[in-house]
């Protein structure tokens, strides 16, 4: 969906799509949700983080980036642009990976543990955000995502963006979600 305008002729080849999926799926948001909700079990009495910090200039960013995408894959769908709602996807992702990145959660355990958890909460809100919009195109996916968020069945439509992941909700060990694909073993 990421590659061809609606309507519009393309080229499609499984070696991309598996590249696509190992790319977006397996190392961008597989790889976020797992290492995120690892530490907020590990660190986190096994429940999302409820003594969070207020948030600073760079957590407000990334959260009213992920705010946004409501508006944008809205014009992306309206627009019959799923290309366009797709790389929106990715890169409310790609920045919550580079927002894991520098904030450094896994040092911040040591050197300050309240704001190690504002950091993994925002990133839990972020991939709620995230997998709310990304129903359309991997449901069954998303609703694995939204299942490790603990986030209630009643309250994954687009009308519920608005409220905020449970703080406290316990939650279970996370398992990997998005496996890569090994391309070469797919050759013939």
């Amino acid at each position: 969906m990421s590659e061809v305008n609606f309507g519009s002729d393309g080229n499609f080849s499984h070696e991309q799509m598996i590249r696509k999926v190992n790319t977006h799926l397996a190392n961008e948001l597989g790889n976020l949700c797992q290492r995120t909700l690892s530490m907020v079990f590990k660190n986190c009495d096994k429940a999302i983080p409820a003594n969070i910090q207020p948030f600073k200039e760079e957590d407000e960013a990334l959260l009213t980036k992920a705010r946004a995408l409501r508006h944008t894959c809205g014009e992306a769908i309206a627009n019959q642009s799923i290309h366009k709602y797709v790389a929106a996807m990715v890169s409310i992702i790609w920045d919550a990976n580079k927002y894991i990145d520098v904030m450094e959660p896994w040092v911040l355990k040591k050197t300050d543990p309240e704001r190690m958890a504002t950091v993994l909460y925002v990133i839990m809100e972020v991939l709620r955000y995230a997998a709310i919009l990304y129903q359309p195109l991997i449901p069954e996916s998303a609703n694995k995502i939204l299942d490790q968020l603990t986030v209630p069945e009643d309250e994954r439509t687009f009308d519920h963006l608005d409220t905020a992941i449970i703080k406290g909700n316990p939650i279970s060990k996370p398992k990997g979600i998005f496996p890569r694909i090994d391309l070469e073993s797919l050759r013939v």
